[in-house]
């Protein structure tokens, strides 16, 4: 796995993805199976890697990567290329939620893990496009508004 131009250090990394599509029940306390679309959520990948304790310094870098903000002091996006986030249409991802890491001392590894989410999901970007087009201009009932206001 990459973010931008780093790579995630350590072995066994595993990638697991979650994709939320969310709904509600309408039914109210009948038994009736109606609900209403509440939209689909960004996914989110679930990344788990063990870090050798000889590489101290990976472990400090991808903390670094974590906690890295933008100019405008957000939590920094990265282009991800991995397999299992781009056969998902995954392009852009932040770290969310946890990173968490704790010492498998009989391994003499640290066990890293985290999440990523989604950053502008396809969905997303759709309601986007939408919420931006330019409702359309009917002419005709502009040319009677204007043909009244010259008749006063």
């Amino acid at each position: 796995m990459q973010l931008d131009t780093f790579r995630i250090p350590g072995k066994n990394l595993v990638v697991k993805g979650n994709l939320e599509l969310r709904t509600e029940d309408i039914a109210g306390e009948t038994s009736g199976t109606d609900s209403v679309e509440k939209g689909i959520k960004p996914k989110i990948l679930r990344v788990s890697v063990s870090i050798p304790f000889k590489n101290p310094q990976d472990l400090s870098d991808l903390i670094k990567k974590a906690e890295a903000k933008n100019d405008a002091g957000e939590r920094k996006i990265y282009t991800i290329t991995d397999r299992t986030a781009n056969v998902a249409g995954i392009r852009q991802v932040r770290f969310t939620e946890h990173f968490n890491w704790n010492e498998a001392d009989t391994m003499q590894m640290w066990n890293v893990s985290f999440t990523l989410q989604e950053y502008l999901s396809n969905p997303e970007r759709v309601e986007n496009r939408e919420q931006n087009k330019a409702p359309a201009t009917d002419t005709t009932q502009y040319k009677q508004v204007l043909k009244q206001a010259a008749n006063l």
